[in-house]
């Protein structure tokens, strides 16, 4: 299976205010194309139970 780097070799050229602000503020869930829709669904319950939504 091939994978791509996901921050391979990338030139940073000035400020990254908002770059910054996405990683800093935005809550992270890997996923990735075989997941079912039922695991997905799991996921997404644990995280609405976390926050205390469902």
């Amino acid at each position: 299976m091939k994978t791509r780097k996901i921050m391979a070799n990338q030139c940073i050229s000035g400020e990254l205010t908002h770059t910054d602000n996405v990683m800093n503020n935005t809550f992270w869930i890997g996923v990735q194309p075989a997941l079912t829709i039922e695991m997905l669904e799991f996921a997404v319950s644990k995280i609405e139970s976390y926050l205390g939504i469902n």
